[in-house]
């Protein structure tokens, strides 16, 4: 399997299952399976980039909590002018976002989704491209694509004219997190910052979008 298609592989699996179906459980199972079986097909599992530290743990922390204040503060401080609230809410009631496996979504969106995006690009995809090339085109690749796929939900998500600005705060968080993946050779703080950042996501959602 070509590295392109490993770049963009879980963006077609994102645009399939939010696009085509609609629906948020096809969507995750589509996406979740790409990011976990082929590293596992590979058989490049990155399980070397997963020690932890008590440098790597703070780092985490906090670069995590710095995004967790960025994402829910200033949405809350801003979601009248960047959210339709009303709008969003039949979207996600649209995508399959409610009833009872509803905290079953929550719970991958916070402990599945950081986990295996980390695995899949800060280490499988990263280790890949720095075989063959710099530390700078490794960040910048994994970062973009990493973005790519974040467009395609935040598109409907976001007032007209605002989705392209919401997705740089996504972009600076691959480019850090790739910058971390290099400099410590490792991917636990990035999933411990990337856990947090989606926590403040899941604090938009419950506080703020589901009122």
């Amino acid at each position: 399997m070509k590295n392109a298609i490993r770049l963009i592989g879980p963006t077609i699996m994102i645009f399939i299952g939010l696009w085509f179906f609609e629906n948020v459980v096809i969507t995750f199972l589509l996406f979740y399976s790409w990011l976990l079986f082929v590293p596992m097909i590979d058989k490049a599992f990155p399980k070397e980039q997963l020690k932890l530290t008590k440098k790597s743990a703070m780092l985490g922390i906090i670069s995590g909590l710095i995004f967790f204040l960025f994402i829910y503060g200033g949405l809350k401080w801003l979601h009248v002018y960047l959210l339709d609230i009303d709008s969003l809410r039949v979207l996600l009631l649209e995508w399959g976002f409610s009833g009872a496996g509803e905290i079953g979504l929550v719970l991958v969106l916070l402990l599945a989704n950081p986990i295996l995006e980390e695995v899949y690009w800060r280490g499988y995809m990263f280790n890949r491209l720095r075989q063959k090339g710099t530390a700078f085109s490794a960040i910048a690749l994994t970062a973009l694509f990493y973005t790519l796929y974040h467009l395609l939900s935040i598109i409907p998500i976001f007032a007209a004219g605002y989705s392209f600005a919401a997705v740089i705060p996504v972009l600076i968080a691959g480019l850090f997190w790739g910058f971390i993946r290099e400099s410590t050779g490792s991917i636990s703080a990035t999933m411990i910052g990337h856990v947090l950042a989606d926590l403040g996501i899941m604090c938009v959602y419950w506080f703020i979008i589901r009122g």
